[in-house]
């Protein structure tokens, strides 16, 4: 009875230790689908539609512009040549690497009306500087802003075209450049090369230049600055259609008594020898009795 107590004693302890080695084998199935998560998530991140990698469409780039402005300024007469003269001087200060001076005239009709044309190419910055001050010296002069215009041109496409066109005859000069070193023995295969060889080099160097043109049309934007007489701007309003009447009524009366003399000019010849030849029929018809001698009445 003595033996069996510790005999016992030592089945309860080998029980004891086996139920807690049965815990992880009850507790190995949660692990696995814990393991099985991971997956899960991957496959549904996978087939999600925020991934950018294969789903997502590409960031918008920038818009690449060729802006042209056009700005009409109405200033009195006296001061329409010097206000142009002053913006070309202030453009060619700036420096060509800031602004360059396209064309510029300056017209002129009688004391009451006077006209220029001022055309400039000029960096962004420097561009809405300039357009800022000639407002400004417009108004300062007592005049205003007559026309305000702004145009785009998108160049995006055309330069991705260009680019893409150039990597292709890139290319296409890589292999026959190669095609011809393999060549050399055969002389007119070797002169056919190199003719498309050189019309490749050509074209490359032709899409070159336009690319470079486009480029320059994007860092470099051109401004028409008008300048006219305030007497010349057409009047707005109601009461427009008699003022323009009242400062043309002058020059319509000068245009066409100009014409009546231009038509005088060419008519008074042929009048004065109408009236000769008139003169000299009647004087033919008409004439004189001459009573004979030596009669008495």
């Amino acid at each position: 009875m003595k033996r069996l107590v510790p005999v016992l004693a030592l089945a309860a302890l080998s029980v004891a230790a086996c139920k807690p080695a049965a815990h992880p084998q009850s507790a190995a199935p949660p692990a696995a689908s814990d393991a099985s998560a991971p997956s899960d998530a991957s496959n549904a991140a996978a087939s999600s539609p925020a991934q950018t990698d294969s789903g997502a469409p590409a960031t918008p780039q920038a818009p690449q512009l060729a802006m042209a402005y056009a700005l009409g300024l109405a200033v009195p007469t006296d001061q329409v040549r010097s206000l142009m003269e002053s913006h070309q001087e202030a453009c060619e200060r700036a420096g060509p690497d800031q602004c360059q001076v396209l064309g510029a005239n300056a017209n002129a009709e009688g004391d009451d009306s006077a006209s220029a044309t001022l055309t400039l190419r000029a960096t962004p910055a420097w561009m809405r500087m300039f357009r800022t001050r000639a407002e400004a010296d417009a108004k300062d002069l007592g005049g205003k802003i007559s026309e305000a215009s702004t145009q785009g041109d998108d160049l995006s496409a055309p330069i991705v075209d260009t680019e893409a066109a150039q990597r292709a005859r890139a290319d296409e000069r890589s292999r026959l450049t190669e095609l011809m070193r393999r060549r050399t023995k055969d002389l007119d295969q070797t002169l056919a090369v190199e003719q498309q060889i050189t019309q490749v080099q050509a074209e490359m160097d032709q899409a070159s230049s336009e690319l470079a043109a486009m480029k320059g049309r994007i860092a470099m934007q051109t401004l028409t600055v008008s300048y006219e007489s305030t007497a010349m701007v057409a009047p707005r309003g109601i009461t427009a259609p008699l003022a323009e009447a009242g400062k043309s009524f002058a020059a319509n009366f000068i245009a066409m008594l100009a014409f009546l003399l231009v038509c005088a000019s060419y008519l008074l010849p042929f009048a004065g020898a109408g009236a000769l030849v008139w003169v000299f029929v009647r004087r033919r018809r008409v004439k004189p009795a001459i009573q004979p001698t030596g009669q008495v009445s």
